[in-house]
């Protein structure tokens, strides 16, 4: 190792000595409370969902099976479908053989 090298690491090792002991030991432990108090925190909340979680299961299983949705009628492409026109506007023959309804929203 060059003499370059040695004298980086003892830099590298006294800032590391000065950064350590400028830590405050008693932010530290308030760090820790804090951090126990957010993991006693979680496991309440993990306790709360698993019991929400069989809840959910014992009402599952005393309700009756879902019943089977009815399946979508087909459509037919023939069938003639009745529109009345109303006092809406209108342009063209007043007894029309075919009648183009176009539906919009002006919003």
């Amino acid at each position: 190792m060059g003499s370059k090298a040695r004298y980086a690491s003892a830099i590298v090792a006294i800032l590391a000595l000065y950064v350590a002991s400028c830590v405050d030991p008693q932010e530290v432990a308030d760090i820790k409370a804090k951090v126990d108090e957010v993991q006693a925190q979680q496991k309440d909340m993990i306790g709360k969902l698993a019991g929400l979680e069989a809840g959910q299961k014992k009402i599952l299983a005393k309700g009756p099976a879902a019943a089977a949705r009815p399946s979508k009628p087909k459509d037919d492409p023939n069938k003639i479908y009745p529109v009345k026109k109303g006092n809406s506007f209108w342009k063209g023959a007043a007894n029309p053989t075919v009648t183009v309804v176009e539906f919009s929203d002006f919003q």
